[in-house]
């Protein structure tokens, strides 16, 4: 016990020393030492400012920054609508060059940028999912590059989506394989077709993935596994590409869905689902299925692509383009997401889910005996 003693008290004695130097900075660490000498614990001393002053450096470093420039080129896919339409924009305002897929140069969001920018942005036809669409986008920023010397690519925007909101057993076999093509292999396909420009420009490749990677919600188990998987893939791309001078990144830019176009065909989709239902599916969730449809109905799509109003999550994607020593993750979160998602991190499983719950505020599944025993209670009330 009396050991036991010795070695909180010492523990204690270094953390309060730690905490002292921390607080009075350089002025503290000049104390401590002279204390240490005056003690004859010069070991323990310089052990504690050592750490000290690098904890105090690292804190206080400043972030060595990159300056846009028209001759780095930023290529961006998903512009069609929601982030990447929104990206787009802001990385030209920053002064970069910017190269902008679209699924179709037919779309409302291409035609609104064309008008906005007119050429100052780049406009190509890109299917990620299509591999000659791909390598047709990887040659025509091989061209680009080619006919305009002095230019390099600086960053790859990994940004296109498919979100498709519905419990996992409602989800039809075509609505899951639409997300896993476009959210995972269309990503790992149009990245590992520019790997040798990557590689030649040491560019770097930033990866939208989304606090579904983080803790996937119900109602968007594939959307999540699919982010989730992005999130895992970046660890280890990061690790290949990083002794070619490639930094990899992901970027989660928070909540806006009421400003994206991402659930826009939600509708043609709860259709779907509700069409493939057996009879025994359309009888069982029946009341439960409306319900959750009805709440989701708030999240409808404006009526022509906008710039997503949210100052603080440019100021985050700026610095993904522009830290000269990027992060391994750049998040930006409301604080009602920062809170929640730091309960779900901590809590038991069972405090978690309900957390989980609260967060959605999803409506209830009402078993059919409750049901049938409320009608009762109603009958004998009348």
């Amino acid at each position: 016990m009396g050991s036991l003693s010795k070695f909180l008290l010492i523990a204690f004695e270094i953390t309060n020393e730690l905490y002292t130097a921390l607080g009075a900075g350089v002025l503290g660490m000049v104390v401590l030492l002279k204390h240490g000498f005056q003690n004859h614990q010069c070991v323990k001393t310089l052990s504690v400012v050592a750490f000290t002053a690098g904890c105090w450096v690292y804190i206080n470093r400043e972030h060595e920054s990159l300056k846009p420039s028209k001759k780095k080129v930023v290529c961006i896919t998903g512009c069609d609508s929601g982030l990447g339409f929104s990206l787009a924009q802001h990385a030209v305002q920053m002064g970069f060059t910017v190269i902008a897929g679209f699924l179709s140069l037919d779309s409302k969001g291409c035609k609104e940028i064309k008008q906005l920018f007119g050429s100052n942005i780049i406009q190509i036809q890109l299917d990620i999912t299509d591999s000659s669409s791909v390598q047709a986008s990887v040659q025509t920023l091989e061209h680009f590059l080619g006919r305009n010397p002095g230019y390099s690519l600086h960053a790859v925007i990994n940004n296109a989506g498919v979100m498709v909101f519905g419990e996992f057993e409602w989800l039809t076999e075509k609505l899951i394989q639409q997300q896993l093509d476009v959210n995972l292999m269309g990503t790992f396909k149009f990245t590992n077709a520019l790997c040798p420009l990557l590689r030649r420009y040491k560019a770097r490749v930033i990866t939208i993935t989304s606090h579904c990677a983080q803790t996937t919600l119900p109602g968007l188990s594939v959307y999540g596994a699919t982010k989730s998987a992005l999130a895992a893939w970046s660890d280890a791309f990061r690790i290949e590409m990083n002794k070619y001078s490639v930094d990899v990144l992901t970027f989660i830019p928070g909540s806006f869905t009421t400003q994206s176009n991402i659930m826009a065909r939600q509708l043609q989709n709860v259709q779907e689902m509700h069409d493939s239902f057996s009879p025994e599916q359309h009888s069982f969730y029946s009341d439960y299925f409306k319900a959750f449809n009805m709440y989701l109905s708030f999240l409808t799509p404006p009526p022509k692509p906008v710039k997503i109003d949210d100052e603080p999550m440019y100021r985050v994607f700026e610095r993904t383009l522009l830290d000269k020593y990027p992060d391994v993750i750049y998040k930006h979160e409301p604080l009602r997401y920062w809170f929640y998602h730091l309960l779900f991190k901590i809590s038991p499983r069972h405090l978690r889910d309900y957390f989980i719950k609260k967060f959605l505020q999803m409506p209830e599944y009402v078993p059919a005996e409750s049901k049938d025993s409320e009608d009762d209670i109603d009958d004998i009330d009348v």
